[in-house]
């Protein structure tokens, strides 16, 4: 039996629903009445994603029932991979997935691809793995038209996740258009439990079609607003709505004397309703653009209300910190929330003793560039640090960087960020 056959038939079960659910669906769908009071379901529970809806519903406020989804296995894997994102939760719930299931193998390792929620900025792709001498998993994907032209302007993120049903996101930055027909070449990265990958090297092409009454546009909302934060001035431009996220769209006043390099905010709506989610399909970008839970489903969008929480700002006159590795000793301007800098020698595994520089702050916001220079210029980088909470303080944090290899005795840091300020501003949207 092959999968599209295999999970309709399971769609065909949900009429005789097994003993454990009896009841279940419908006190779930009450209790959403109760709590929509007013308000349209939305969706049509006679579709395979309006089932996959009522099973997200039920899962998240039923624990009967998200016990009795063993009995149907794809259902479940999808209710338990969009569970806990308020994004991908709303856009199964109004149906806008779409049935893949096409399956390929090589050398034992089966690759299916089971469905996908695509809209203008992204598409979210849920595969899953069978076979193969790895526990884990996670995929590169290049995109073709349907004529086989390779297409520009996004970029995929994929981790190895341990869940059954996994996913992978393409985000597009610049491809002004999904074409209906395309074709996605995957490769396999197989990692052990410790951790070191190795790409396969076999490509799995699959040629899909999207639906375009599936694949929403995006929704923009034009705000073109300045407000003042920290005594610096942002534009407030617009926001792009789509059922897998929200972007934000930022601009600064060229004779601000800061960068800003990160904010935090949140959106309440009707009736006093929070909007504050970063799930696992959002990140924030570089730049002044921020991707964050979508709100394509807000059904009085007039009622929204931008709130910017706080902001982290880099002084564009800001220096390097140059630190002296063996006096233990530092020249520079360190940002306001660091409370002490010190340099030790440490033991690594692979290389031995090295020069390890410790920063203690009171944000959890690395206070360096990964890249730093020594005396006579040359780049190099950390690869990475190692952040710990101080248990005696807490509120505090310590922050590590190990010099591999390096022979100076000093090093020249670049500040990621000069200072954070607490912000309280509220800008209503349905007045722009």
């Amino acid at each position: 039996m092959n999968r599209q056959q295999e999970y309709w038939d399971l769609i065909r079960e949900l009429d005789q629903p097994p003993a454990a659910l009896e009841g279940a669906a419908l006190r779930a769908r009450a209790r959403a009445k109760r709590r929509r009071a007013g308000r349209r379901w939305g969706i049509s529970l006679g579709s395979a994603a309006g089932v996959c809806a009522a099973f997200v519903l039920a899962v998240n406020t039923l624990p009967t029932f998200a016990l009795a989804c063993g009995k149907v296995p794809v259902l479940r894997e999808l209710a338990a991979a969009v569970a806990f994102s308020p994004s991908l939760s709303a856009a199964v719930e109004h149906d806008y997935v779409q049935y893949i299931g096409q399956s390929q193998s090589f050398e034992g390792l089966t690759l299916t691809l089971e469905y996908v929620i695509a809209d203008a900025q992204q598409m979210v792709v849920f595969y899953r793995t069978d076979g193969g001498a790895y526990p884990y998993y996670s995929v590169s994907c290049d995109l073709k038209d349907e004529t086989g032209s390779p297409l520009q302007g996004y970029t995929v993120t994929s981790g190895d996740s341990r869940e059954e049903l996994k996913q992978f996101e393409v985000h597009f930055s610049a491809l002004e258009e999904i074409p209906q027909k395309l074709t996605l070449e995957v490769e396999l990265w197989g990692s052990d439990h410790e951790g070191n990958e190795e790409r396969l090297g076999h490509v799995y092409t699959f040629p899909i079609t999207l639906d375009p009454a599936k694949t929403a546009p995006a929704v923009e909302l034009p705000v073109g607003r300045w407000v003042e934060a920290d005594g610096q001035w942002l534009l407030v431009d617009r926001l792009e709505l789509t059922p897998t996220k929200t972007a934000l769209y930022l601009a600064d006043d060229p004779d601000n004397t800061a960068w800003l390099e990160d904010l935090d905010f949140h959106f309440t709506g009707e009736n006093g309703a929070v909007y504050d989610a970063m799930d696992s399909t959002i990140s924030a970008s570089g730049g002044y653009t921020y991707y964050f839970q979508s709100l394509y489903f807000v059904e009085d969008r007039s009622d929204l209300i931008l709130h910017l929480d706080g902001a982290v700002w880099l002084d564009k006159e800001a220096g390097p910190v140059t630190v002296e590795l063996a006096a233990n000793t530092w020249t520079g301007q360190l940002p306001e929330e660091v409370t002490g800098l010190t340099v030790e020698r440490v033991s690594t595994h692979s290389t031995g003793e090295e020069w390890a520089v410790k920063v203690r702050s009171t944000t959890s916001r690395s206070p360096f560039e990964l890249e730093f220079r020594d005396p006579e210029g040359g780049a190099h980088t950390t690869g990475g640090y190692s952040m710990r909470n101080d248990r005696e303080a807490p509120g505090n944090y310590e922050f590590e960087y190990i010099l591999e290899g390096y022979p100076w005795d000093s090093a020249q840091f670049t500040l990621s960020f000069t200072h954070a300020g607490s912000l309280d501003l509220a800008i209503p949207l349905g007045d722009s």
